[in-house]
């Protein structure tokens, strides 16, 4: 393969490098493991250079580029590319294959073009098998390379790096050309990447005053082509993992390029005009799904690698809105591993591969999506393809209206989980349902639970609980900035209270007392705004629930303070009873039982892992203990139930299954409520993932 943008330069260095014994050792030392490396025929299909090239890309963070793992992106396109869900492709005719259209918008090294390519040469061979027919792999690799794939970047180098693995599976194939494409970001015109084609699918040449090139370039052998005129085709395939960066926490929106501010307002003004379905808020990630969809054709599909925060965030709502409303939602796989809930690298944040198959219809019945919990994360390509079968060729189980899961194994270690729910179901709430727990039977738990009735494993019938909403019970305070929007802390006593922060040392208590008191701002702070103290004082409350939890070390779901308070980490509850108290004592009660933080888990918002977070309108909907349903002895007997331990300590949730404050919490609730007792629900709590840190839990248990 003559490739000029890598070869040349190579040779360049070598020639202008000072000749030296070590020197010529080291390259003999390289050039012995290059072969090593070509003499294995598996090697040279996958994308060795890009694991490099992650590891030394310095914007990796402050640009979101983080980069699918090769596991998660042969999982994720196997399951895409299933052969049999496909059936107008003629898989064993190349020709055929080079007219199906695979597209990644922010492609970096074509770790996930190259999954692609590999499973279509997988469904050709056995097609051809089937056929009895004999495969055509060089021609197929042919067509995969200069018609069906096309590719796009903002980075020339990542994407001469897809160019020369996609041609090295062809090696021995002249190749006339790729649609790998450079597209220019920032510059004089402010230019946004692939979301130029939000503006329009065709994008021109364009020159500034002083004759320097704003337009895509075409990635060749022989270096950057000329400008071209770029139309972004319809597509039957697009395969994505996008950028992250978000509009929040300093707004690091295109990173750290200069006028980026011009550049992120120019990205909503073309949101707002073009009508997309998506926030800017959640990040680049949310508004390159709106994208997605306009060029994915009816019967298409999605393949993505998102942050977790989609099957939860408020930010992601429009996004799940648009999937749920034209799309059928296939696959959801996360990850339970401890340290290891990401698909990317070089990050650890919480994160989901969906496979989403766009209606034919609009009016089209939705069908039933996958729900994949891994226990342990895959660690190379051979597992995911046994966990893609394993999906492929086995019956999973509704996980309300049939028993148990498909366990997922290598060899006789079980890896995960997988069940199926109607993808109504999930229209109906969160799509963190079918993915919160690792566990199928705290999914079952769940479920049931947030349709107002009780099944426990190993219990014959299912108990109503009377549930409603939160917001029909009582309003949320404001978030923290509209709290720094009007105080700032002090020491000294003031006519405002405050209850400040969450240390997991101190706060081990349902029974608080305020910590500091505030003061009106008499200007804004920098960048920001005023408020007046008296439209936020009348949002204070006594009873406090928290804005975000570490569930592997903190203790108390929601407190109750002796006075009416705000906070900058607790969000603010007031009950719309004349006479609040007991009912505050009733609900601090229920967020801290058992059956409260198993709630609380199902409707959080995960981030990394154990560090999640509860955001209001997702709060407001979450089913809590209905207090106006209960009668007058019911009340009595849970307000003295809260009074005998509120001021015991609570252990960490990790600890909640030999806690004697929380199994008091449990049996008062149980006793009050007629509900059986919740002993094994604590035991399968404290063995996930999330609270444990930890799989032995999971893992030592048999079977």
């Amino acid at each position: 393969i003559n490739y000029y943008p890598i070869f040349h330069v190579a040779r360049e260095l070598l020639c202008r490098t000072p000749t030296s014994a070590d020197l010529v050792a080291g390259i003999q030392r390289l050039i012995s493991a290059a072969l090593e490396i070509v003499e294995l025929r598996a090697a040279r299909q996958h994308d060795l250079m890009g694991r490099v090239y992650h590891r030394l890309l310095h914007e990796a963070k402050h640009l979101g580029a983080y980069y699918t793992s090769i596991p998660a992106a042969t999982l994720l396109l196997k399951l895409a590319l299933n052969k049999d869900a496909w059936e107008d492709v003629e898989w064993a005719n190349p020709g055929a294959v080079g007219a199906f259209r695979i597209a990644d918008l922010a492609c970096g090294t074509g770790t996930l073009l190259m999954a692609a390519a590999d499973a279509v040469v997988d469904n050709h061979v056995r097609s051809c098998v089937e056929e009895a027919a004999k495969p055509d792999v060089d021609g197929l690799q042919r067509a995969l390379i200069e018609q069906s794939i096309w590719g796009f970047d903002v980075l020339p180098s990542a994407l001469h790096l897809t160019a020369s693995t996609l041609t090295l599976r062809a090696h021995l194939i002249p190749i006339t050309g790729t649609n790998l494409y450079s597209l220019p970001l920032g510059g004089p015109h402010h230019r946004l990447g692939s979301l130029e084609f939000l503006r329009s699918m065709n994008i021109p040449v364009r020159r500034d005053l002083f004759g320097g090139e704003d337009a895509a370039r075409r990635v060749t052998g022989n270096g950057i082509a000329a400008p071209v005129n770029l139309s972004l085709p319809y597509v039957h395939l697009c395969v994505m993992n996008p950028p992250f960066t978000r509009s929040v926490g300093g707004n690091l929106l295109f990173g750290n390029l200069p006028k980026r501010s011009q550049m992120q307002h120019r990205l909503k003004q073309l949101v707002d005009k073009k009508g997309l379905s998506a926030s800017i808020t959640a990040g680049l990630g949310s508004v390159f799904v709106g994208l997605a969809d306009r060029r994915v054709g009816h019967g298409g599909r999605m393949a993505l690698v998102l942050p977790r925060a989609l099957l939860s965030g408020v930010a992601w709502g429009k996004t799940r809105e648009l999937l749920q409303h034209n799309y059928h939602l296939e696959h959801l796989v996360v990850s339970h591993e401890p340290n290891h809930w990401n698909f990317s690298e070089n990050t650890n944040l919480s994160e989901v591969l969906v496979v989403a198959r766009k209606k034919r219809k609009t009016r089209e019945e939705s069908g039933r999506v996958i729900c994949v919990n891994l226990w342990r994360n895959m660690s190379n390509s051979i597992e995911a393809l046994s966990i893609a079968s394993q999906l492929q060729e086995n019956h999973i189980p509704d996980v309300l209206d049939e028993q148990g899961a498909l366990h997922l194994r290598l060899g006789t270690t079980k890896v995960g989980e997988a069940i199926s729910l109607p993808q109504s179901l999930l229209a109906e709430g969160l799509w963190q349902f079918g993915c919160a727990f690792a566990q199928v039977d705290l999914t079952r738990v769940f479920l049931h639970l947030n349709r107002g009735a009780l099944w426990l494993p190993g219990v014959r019938g299912e108990v109503a609980v009377p549930l409603a909403p939160l917001a029909s019970l009582a309003s949320l305070g404001p978030d923290r900035r509209g709290v720094y929007d009007a105080f700032r802390n002090t020491k000294e006593a003031t006519a405002y209270q405050a209850f400040w922060g969450h240390d997991s040392e101190r706060v081990v208590s349902m029974a608080q007392e305020p910590n500091q008191f505030l003061e009106p701002l008499v200007s804004p702070r920098p960048k920001g705004h005023i408020r007046s103290p008296d439209s936020l004082w009348p949002l204070a409350a006594c009873l406090l629930v928290a804005e975000g939890l570490r569930l592997n070390t903190m203790r108390v779901t929601a407190i109750r303070v002796s006075r009416p308070a705000l906070s900058n980490v607790w969000w603010t509850v007031r009950l719309s009873e004349t006479e609040p108290g007991c009912a505050e004592k009733l609900l601090a009660l229920w967020l801290n039982s058992t059956l409260g933080i198993l709630t609380l888990c199902g409707y959080r918002e995960e981030t990394a892992g154990a560090w999640v977070g509860f955001k209001k309108p997702i709060l407001k909907e979450m089913p809590v203990l209905d207090i106006s349903a209960l009668d007058t002895d019911q009340r009595a007997y849970l307000c003295e139930a809260y009074d005998r331990v509120a001021e015991s300590p609570l252990k960490p949730f990790p600890e909640l299954a030999t806690d004697p404050t929380r199994q008091a919490i449990d049996d008062a609730l149980c006793h009050a409520l007629g509900l059986p007792d919740l002993s094994i629900l604590r035991e399968l709590l404290v063995r996930e993932p999330i609270l444990s840190l930890s799989l032995q839990p999971l893992t030592q248990q048999p079977e």
